[in-house]
C-alpha cells in the first residue's frame, strides 16, 4: 500500500509539472489575438499616406508620365512581359537557369513587340527637346522593368543612332535615321577593344583610304585590336560604328567614326568580317556581347561620319576642327548620353531595391519588449533605420540631381558641352556605386528573403553591377571629374574671374561661419546645414 501511495504521488506530481509547463507555454491571450496570426501588409492597416502620392510621383518622375503609364500597362497586358499562366510569377523576372540564347532571343522578341506598338516613332528623326524627354522616360520604364532589354536598345538607338545624329551629316541621317527607327536594320557601337577600353586615344584598329576606289579600308592588325564587348555584336548586328585610328598618307588623324555593315540580311558576315561570342555573363545575358575583327574590310568614303573632319575623293583631310584634343572630344560626344541614361537607372534600380526592403521591414517583426507585448517591426529598430534611411534620402537627392542634368543635356548648348561631360561623368561612377550599394544594403536588410530571385535584389545586382565599368570605368572617370575642376579652379583664380557651372561657384563667396551654439534649433536650420557641407567639401 506505501509503495503504492508513492507512486501514485510521483505520478501526480508528473502531472502537475507538466501541467504547469504547458500552462507557461501559452499565454493568456488566445491564438487568434496573435498579431503574427493577425498580420496584415502596410497597404492594408497603415491608412493613407501623409503627403500627397500623385504630386510625390511627379515629383520623382518629372516628365512625361502619361508615357510612363501607357509603357508599363503596354508591357504588363504582353504574354512577352508577364505570364497569364495559371501558377506562374506574376513578374516575369529573368530566369537565372534560363539558356542565354532564350533570354537573347527573348530580348530580341520584346523589341519588336515595342516597335509594333509604337514606341519607337520619331525617336532618331524628331530632336526636340519634349520628344527627347519622351525617349528618356520610355529608357527609364523599359530600365525598371528589365535592363538587358533597355541596354540592347540604348546600344542601338543612342550609341549607334546617336553617333549618327551627333557625328553624321544630312546624307548619313537620310540614309539611316529612318531605317533605324523601323529596326530595318541593328546598330552596334564598336569602341572598346581588348588591349584598350578608357584610353580610346590609344585604340590600334586602324583605316586607311584608297583614293583609286575612294574607299576606306579597316584593319584589325593585331589580337589586341579586335573590338570586344560590344553589345548586340554576337548575334543580331547586322551594322556597326567602328571607331578607328585613321591614317591619311602615312599620318594619323586621330580616332574618327566610320559606319560598316557586319552582317546580310540573311545574318552572314560580311566579307572580311569575323565575329565571336564573348560567352555568358554574371549578369545581362540577354544582350548578345560579341568580338569583332575586321580583315582589311572596304567601305564607300561617304561612311565616314563627317560632321568633324572629313576626306576629299583625292584624300585630302579637312577639318574645321584644327586642334586634334577638341576634335576627340567631338568624337567622344555620344558618350555623354550614354552617361546620363546610366545616372537615371542607377537612381531608379536603387528605388526598386529600397521600395523591396522598406516594405520588408514594415512586415516583418523580431523580438519584443516584453514576454507579452507584440514584436517589434524591423524599420522600428534604430540600427535598421541607420541602415536604409539615408540610402534612402541619399538616392532622393541623387534623383533631383539626374533630372537637372538631363534637362541640361537636352538643351544641347554648345556652351555646356564641357559641363554636360563633366557633370556626367561624376554622376554616372557616383550614381553606380550608390546603386551597388544600395542593392547590397538592401539584399542583406532583407535576410533570406533578399535572396529569392523572384524578390528582383540579387538579380538587380547581377544585371546592373557592369555599370561601374561600362560607358567608362567609374575611378578614371572620377580622375576625368577631379582633374577638370582642378582646372577650373586654377584657371578662375589665376585670371580673377569667378568660377561658374562646374559646381564650384560656393567658392566665389567667403567662406561659411560656423555657429558656436549648436542647440536643436540651429542643428535643424537648413542654413546651417548647408553651411557645414560646404564647410566640408572646403576642409
Amino acid at each position: 500500500m506505501a509503495e503504492r501511495r508513492i507512486v501514485g504521488d510521483r505520478a501526480g506530481w508528473r502531472i502537475r509539472v507538466l501541467t504547469k509547463h504547458l500552462r507557461h507555454l501559452i499565454p493568456g491571450t488566445s491564438l487568434e489575438a496573435s498579431i503574427c496570426l493577425a498580420y496584415e501588409p502596410p497597404e492594408v492597416n497603415s491608412g493613407d499616406a501623409a503627403f500627397d502620392k500623385s504630386a510625390m510621383r511627379a515629383l520623382l518622375d518629372g516628365h512625361d508620365l502619361e508615357t510612363r503609364d501607357w509603357l508599363f500597362n503596354l508591357m504588363a497586358k504582353s504574354d512577352l512581359f508577364v505570364s497569364r499562366k495559371v501558377g506562374d510569377k506574376v513578374f516575369a523576372s529573368p530566369d537565372f537557369n534560363e539558356p542565354m540564347d532564350e533570354m537573347r532571343d527573348k530580348t530580341l522578341e520584346r523589341i519588336f513587340f515595342l516597335l509594333r506598338n509604337g514606341v519607337f516613332k520619331d525617336f532618331l528623326k524628331d530632336n526636340s527637346i519634349e520628344n527627347s524627354l519622351k525617349q528618356m522616360a520610355v529608357w527609364e520604364v523599359l530600365g525598371i522593368f528589365d535592363h538587358a532589354l533597355s541596354v540592347k536598345l540604348g546600344v542601338h538607338f543612342i550609341l549607334w543612332g546617336g553617333s549618327i545624329v551627333s557625328l553624321g551629316t544630312q546624307r548619313h541621317h537620310d540614309k539611316w535615321l529612318r531605317i533605324t527607327e523601323e529596326l530595318k536594320v541593328f546598330g552596334c557601337f564598336a569602341m572598346t577593344e581588348l588591349g584598350h577600353g578608357s584610353n580610346v586615344r590609344g585604340i590600334e584598329t586602324v583605316t586607311t583610304y584608297d583614293p583609286s576606289t575612294q574607299e576606306f579600308i579597316i584593319d584589325t592588325p593585331c589580337e589586341s585590336a579586335q573590338k570586344y564587348w560590344i553589345g548586340g555584336a554576337a548575334k543580331h548586328a547586322t551594322h556597326t560604328i567602328v571607331f578607328s585610328q585613321l591614317l591619311i598618307d602615312g599620318k594619323n588623324e586621330g580616332v574618327h567614326a566610320f559606319i560598316c555593315q557586319i552582317r546580310d540580311a540573311n545574318g552572314r558576315w560580311c566579307r572580311g568580317i569575323r565575329i565571336a561570342d564573348c560567352g555568358h555573363k554574371t549578369g545581362l545575358n540577354g544582350v548578345d556581347n560579341g568580338r569583332i575583327w575586321f580583315d582589311k574590310v572596304r567601305i564607300p568614303r561617304e561612311n565616314l561620319l563627317n560632321a568633324v573632319a572629313d576626306v576629299t575623293p583625292d584624300g585630302q583631310y579637312v577639318s574645321s576642327i584644327k586642334n586634334p584634343d577638341q576634335r576627340f572630344g567631338v568624337f567622344m560626344a555620344p558618350l555623354s548620353s550614354g552617361r546620363v541614361t546610366i545616372a537615371m537607372h542607377a537612381t531608379n534600380q536603387a528605388k526598386v531595391g529600397l521600395a523591396t526592403a522598406l516594405r520588408y521591414a514594415l512586415t516583418r517583426r523580431a523580438f519584443s519588449v516584453s514576454t507579452y507585448e507584440p514584436e517589434m517591426l524591423l524599420l522600428d529598430y534604430p540600427s535598421h533605420q541607420h541602415r536604409l534611411l539615408p540610402l534612402l534620402a541619399k538616392t532622393y537627392a541623387m534623383n533631383f540631381a539626374a533630372l537637372d542634368l538631363k534637362k541640361l543635356h537636352l538643351k544641347k548648348n554648345p556652351e555646356d558641352s564641357k559641363v554636360v561631360h563633366v557633370i556626367s561623368s561624376g554622376f554616372k561612377a557616383m550614381f553606380s556605386w550608390h546603386s551597388q550599394r544600395t542593392l547590397q544594403e538592401c539584399r542583406e536588410a532583407c535576410g533570406g528573403q533578399g535572396l529569392k530571385t523572384e524578390n528582383r535584389i540579387g538579380n538587380l545586382k547581377a544585371e546592373y553591377d557592369v555599370q561601374s565599368t561600362f560607358e567608362g570605368d567609374n575611378n578614371v572617370l572620377m580622375q576625368q571629374v577631379s582633374k577638370a575642376l582642378l582646372g577650373d579652379y586654377f584657371a578662375a583664380r589665376s585670371k580673377g574671374k569667378l568660377m561658374k557651372g562646374m559646381g564650384l561657384e560656393h567658392l566665389n563667396g567667403p567662406r561659411p561661419v560656423m555657429s558656436k551654439e549648436l542647440d536643436s534649433n540651429v542643428l535643424r536650420d537648413s542654413r546651417f546645414q548647408v553651411g557645414n557641407y560646404l564647410e566640408v567639401r572646403l576642409s
